[in-house]
């Protein structure tokens, strides 16, 4: 794949008028998808699709488009051309950006994280066996992902990661729910049966009819999918450091009010973890780790070279939107074991979902539970609770609520697969938070 990319870029920039800048970026895929209901195959889909999004750069001016690329050059190279073309007669009528940005040689570089996956029939006996007595819908994507960018002044990089992520539910008789998902670069069925057997294990509690909680404050422990999807609606302009000079932003109020967070709490950009590239849609290469909060205290805002401009900062090679690409949440001392005993009385919380900012300026969040959510009294486990709504802000979950933090992390591969499959993931551990926020 990477030698199609290189041969579409080399026809490409022969063919550049003077003046004219041209930026590539390549999106590829080799993928595995099998669909499992009542704890059997019901599709198996093998994937290989490859496309070229180009930016053509002129005057103060860019348009871009994007086309599939299919390995045969004849074919290819006709719409390439025609692509190009395309692109020029676009540009003729735009106006020129005010914070344009100019290509530029961001140098190369060579990335490719191998992982350790089965064949499609391994996986199938793996699962379908250790599955046999249980009601399994769910499904498995695997295989390797593939990313390029190059410009017309020499600029190269190229990326490659293998990684699975099977994603399923575990029914009961009365169609009640656990979710679980087991995902990373390195195939472990060891891994993956203690997976399913703690999946297994939270069905059982299931079947106990559900307890039906008031609206209030609970202590709470949010697992670390959980944790996950609290991370992800964060990143809708939280980390972003456009959105706070322009005054939408849940950190104002750790701006201009002097909130803070937990010493407990620390959040990177960390690209060692293998799960997207460490360049942008310009070619620039972020740090591979970037520390944005440390020990609580704000260290970094993802600033793309755009915002640079506008505000005169320095770039740390954020993409457009400013958003998290490798998350990770460091991890602290509470034990696996210990999680239930620390929680004492309260909910335990597996997954989260329906999350969104309810109030963006304050730092608040809204959602439901989901799923294998329970209460506990004294340590132990008493029922699966009915679904409630919380409404807290991340300076309650990640402040001066957060008790404890999970020494052991789970990494979550990015499911995306609309239109294509996505990079990118998080490695986030358990919190274990006081009075949680609850309102319907």
């Amino acid at each position: 794949m990477e030698n199609v990319f290189n041969k579409a870029a080399a026809f490409l920039f022969e063919s550049l008028h003077d003046g004219e800048q041209l930026v590539l970026n390549w999106m590829g895929e080799k993928s595995l998808f099998v669909r499992f209901n009542k704890s059997k195959v019901r599709q198996v889909s093998d994937v290989l699709q490859m496309e070229l999004s180009m930016t053509l750069k002129l005057n103060e001016t860019q348009s871009t488009l994007q086309i599939p690329v299919s390995g045969d050059w004849q074919r290819d190279e006709q719409q390439l051309d025609r692509a190009l073309k395309n692109l020029r007669s676009r540009g003729q009528g735009l106006e020129k950006l005010p914070f344009y940005i100019p290509a530029a040689n961001n140098g190369e570089s060579h990335s490719v994280y191998e992982g350790e996956l089965p064949e499609c029939s391994e996986y199938i006996d793996i699962i379908c066996s250790e599955a046999s007595d249980v009601d399994l819908a769910g499904i498995l994507i695997s295989g390797s992902c593939y990313r390029g960018n190059a410009n017309s002044l020499g600029q190269k990089h190229w990326y490659e990661s293998t990684s699975f992520c099977f994603d399923y539910s575990l029914y009961t008789e009365k169609e009640k729910a656990v979710k679980a998902a087991y995902s990373g670069t390195k195939f472990s069925q060891q891994e993956f049966i203690e997976s399913l057997n703690d999946a297994k294990t939270s069905l059982e509690y299931m079947g106990i009819e559900n307890k039906v909680l008031k609206p209030g404050k609970y202590k709470c422990y949010l697992a670390p999918a959980a944790v996950a999807e609290v991370l992800g609606t964060f990143s809708w302009g939280g980390p972003s450091q456009s959105k706070l000079r322009r005054g939408s932003s849940p950190l104002l109020p750790y701006q201009n009010e002097g909130k803070t967070f937990s010493e407990k709490f620390t959040l990177k950009e960390d690209f060692s973890l293998g799960l997207h590239p460490r360049f942008n849609a310009e070619g620039e290469v972020a740090e591979e780790q970037l520390e944005l909060f440390k020990n609580g205290k704000l260290q970094n805002l993802l600033t793309s070279t755009a915002t640079a401009k506008e505000f005169a900062l320095e770039s740390n090679f954020a993409n457009a939107s400013e958003g998290l690409r490798s998350p990770l949440i460091t991890t602290g001392d509470l034990a696996k074991q210990d999680i239930l005993k620390e929680l004492g009385t309260g909910i335990y919380i597996s997954n989260l979902h329906y999350l969104n900012w309810s109030d963006l300026n304050k730092g608040r969040i809204t959602g439901m539970t989901r799923f294998a959510c329970f209460y506990v009294e004294d340590g132990e486990i008493v029922a699966p609770i009915k679904d409630l709504r919380f409404d807290e802000t991340i300076y309650n979950m990640w402040g001066d609520n957060l008790l404890k933090v999970t020494d052991f992390a789970e990494i979550a591969v990015n499911t995306d697969t609309y239109f294509r499959r996505g990079p990118g993931g998080n490695s986030c551990p358990g919190l274990l938070i006081k009075d949680f926020n609850f309102t319907l």
